[in-house]
């Protein structure tokens, strides 16, 4: 979950400024973390606790809501779907299909080892805001992912299974789709599967922060996401880690303490996963 944070942390500050090289300063004094963090810790908060997610999401949101974002930054702290249904009295799922649902859900699979509770857990938290099929498919994949680093696959099996099963395309390197991505795509199959190709291609922690910013874009969000997926697959430098700290209010260090303190809730059932790893890379 740290990786996600970190992620949102420093693409803060590139997300209204997109730049387009890897070779930029990691923090700076105008970093921030940002709403990303904000819902990451709500569902981490709510796992942990054994607490309703629909609740602490609310209560961790309207916590933050007020937030104001200085001038260079994205406008709003929130996006408008999921600002309204904080403000809503009687909250819906409004069927977004934006990478909202994604940014906040590295805290499943961290905590929960079994690939089918981790899918049923991640599509449960996110039919409550994001009940489109483009917004399940992207956190199944994105589970997937993490689930299978976690049991030591390699970049390119991972990319077959997301290819097979979520319909990604997989073959695109990260100087490939940069050129290409001259927009802020918030949308899922615009922005997740460019996430994780940034953390499998990457060949550190910071390369594959390094990476996703670079892309441009949703900066933090695609940092984010790339950044839980990396914390899996090589752990985080030590001087990332307590810099990035600095950062946080104690209120999120303490629930990120917590979960990383605590044991996996549930862990695998040792069954071998359907991944499909022999599978050819659909075109």
């Amino acid at each position: 979950m740290l990786g996600a944070i970190i992620g949102d942390i420093i693409g803060s500050v590139y997300e209204a400024q997109n730049i387009k090289t890897k070779n930029f300063e990691l923090f700076s004094e105008n970093c921030r973390f940002t709403d990303d963090t904000v819902c990451t810790v709500a569902i981490a908060d709510a796992l942990i606790h054994q607490k309703s997610v629909f609740e602490t999401l609310r209560a961790w949101g309207k916590k933050y809501k007020d937030i104001q974002n200085p001038p260079g930054f994205f406008p709003t702290f929130f996006s408008g779907g999921f600002a309204a249904w904080l403000e809503s009295d009687n909250p819906k799922a409004y069927e977004a299909k934006t990478n909202g649902c994604v940014m906040r859900i590295s805290p499943v699979p961290f905590l929960i080892r079994d690939l089918n509770t981790a899918f049923k857990t991640a599509a449960s938290i996110t039919n409550l805001t994001h009940n489109h099929p483009d917004s399940i498919n992207a956190v199944l994949a994105y589970v997937r992912t993490v689930h299978m680093c976690q049991n030591g696959a390699q970049p390119f099996d991972i990319k077959n299974a997301l290819s097979y099963y979520h319909g990604y395309n997989m073959k695109r390197t990260v100087d490939d789709i940069r050129p290409q991505y001259n927009k802020f795509y918030g949308s899922c199959h615009k922005s997740v599967p460019e996430a994780i190709i940034c953390a499998l291609e990457a060949t550190s922690f910071e390369d594959a922060i390094r990476n996703a910013v670079s892309l441009g874009g949703d900066s933090d969000t695609l940092a984010c996401m790339a950044g839980a997926i990396a914390e899996t697959r090589f752990g985080i430098p030590t001087e990332i880690k307590n810099q990035a700290r600095t950062y946080l209010p104690n209120e999120i260090l303490n629930i990120m303490d917590k979960m990383y303190d605590m044991p996996v809730l549930i862990k695998s059932n040792n069954r071998r996963s359907s991944n499909k790893s022999d599978e050819k890379i659909k075109e």
